[in-house]
């Protein structure tokens, strides 16, 4: 990510969509300057709606003339990262073609720039809640609770404790205090230890921490003991199926089944879960990692609307979950130097029968979209057994000869 790629993309955007384009970024110190680049790219149909959650930029998109929207943030990466998230008049992503064809158009707007600036726009955040309120639903039972949110320092540092203000919530609040650099830092969705504390210190119901442009949620009960990803799932699951990925659990699937609800995989991505939702006509999907997605609500997942359409349970959380226990298993980050089809290996193939074999549970082997790894995820009837399988797994791939040495 720099300037000149930033601008490109900004040349790129208004060569193919008219209107204005509007723009959101995270609190990253090197958000200002890619807004800047992107906007000389542009020209004067950028609008600039400040420090606001990708959520919101949904919402911007569907209630004014913008035919695109760009989000500037990095999500859960720490601050040296930035990135570029771009969504379509509806507020979901663009179609695989429509980025392809975006994409293949960058290299030649290289160069060149306007020398105007975005215009800034700040009134969104009232619609902002408001569609969050809607999407929530019913939330009568969350007036007078005491619930503690850690905003990462993020890109919902202000939206958030708002949206709780709003409902009547008595809010405790973390990670509300962003410098350009702290974002993700020690708080938020990758490092809820802070806000566990503050649960249990401060008596809470819950809890709920954010990722820095708040798309997605980690939960945390009374107990300050984190809700895992899949069970978040189930309990905003309803019929006729729910959507998730090859990381799902299978004890997820499961419980499930035993409801009379549908199941099934997808890739790993979020753009994958809502295309499979479309096509099937299903209302819930999501990862492990706490980013759902619920068609009812905003075309984007928003981690606030999961969490506290969770919370707005009530008594009835600990009845969903009564019996419900994640298979043990395991995983592997394996650097690699190269990325050769996996059913060209040999060794590993062989591995794979032999835990199809002998192995009560699954193995899932999948190589990294923006790192050099291959990732190796085991699900066995104990964790012990999950890692000796890990560790053989990596062995075969150091026996391939494509383990980064060192690693």
């Amino acid at each position: 990510m720099n300037p000149e790629l930033a601008c490109a993309l900004g040349r790129v955007l208004r060569a193919k969509f008219e209107g204005p384009i509007a723009i959101v970024r995270d609190t990253r110190e090197s958000g200002r300057q890619i807004l800047q680049s992107l906007a000389a790219g542009i020209g004067s149909h950028a609008y600039d709606y400040g420090v606001m959650p990708t959520p919101a930029l949904s919402v911007i998109l569907q209630n004014t003339d913008a035919q695109v929207g760009v989000a500037i943030t990095a999500s859960h990466n720490p601050w040296q990262d930035n990135g570029l998230k771009v969504l379509g008049h509806d507020g979901g992503k663009l179609s695989v073609l429509k980025e392809a064809d975006i994409d293949a158009a960058i290299d030649g707007a290289i160069g060149g720039r306007s020398t105007e600036s975005p215009v800034a726009v700040r009134d969104v955040a009232n619609a902002y809640l408001e569609a969050q309120l809607r999407a929530i639903g019913d939330v009568s039972v969350l007036r007078g609770q005491r619930i503690a949110l850690d905003a990462a320092n993020g890109a919902a540092f202000e939206t958030g404790p708002r949206l709780l203000e709003a409902i009547g919530i008595e809010a405790v609040c973390l990670g509300v205090n962003p410098d350009g650099r702290n974002i993700n830092e020690e708080r938020g969705a990758m490092h809820p230890q802070a806000l566990q504390e503050a649960v249990l210190k401060h008596g809470c119901s819950g809890g709920i921490a954010l990722d820095g442009d708040a798309d997605r949620c980690v939960l945390v009960d009374s107990r300050g003991v984190v809700v895992h990803g899949d069970a978040l799932l189930l309990m905003l699951a309803r019929p006729p199926g729910l959507v998730g990925t090859v990381m799902t659990n299978t004890a997820l699937e499961r419980a499930l089944e035993a409801q009379g609800i549908g199941f099934t995989r997808t890739a790993v991505g979020d753009r994958n879960v809502q295309l499979e939702m479309k096509s099937r006509g299903w209302h819930v999907g999501g990862e492990p990692s706490g980013h759902v997605l619920l068609s009812d609500a905003l075309p984007t997942g928003d981690g606030l609307v999961s969490a506290l359409r969770v919370l707005a349970l009530g008594e009835r959380w600990q009845e969903i979950l009564d019996g419900f226990h994640l298979m043990p298993s395991a995983q592997r980050g394996i650097r690699v130097t190269s990325k050769p089809p996996l059913e060209q290996l040999n060794e590993l193939q062989a591995l794979l029968r032999e835990a199809e074999l002998h192995l009560e549970g699954r193995v899932l082997l999948r190589y990294s979209g923006t790192e050099s790894k291959l990732r190796v995820l085991v699900e066995a009837s104990t964790v012990e057994v999950a890692e000796t399988w890990c560790e053989r797994f990596e062995a075969a791939v150091s026996h391939e000869g494509l383990r980064e040495l060192g690693h």
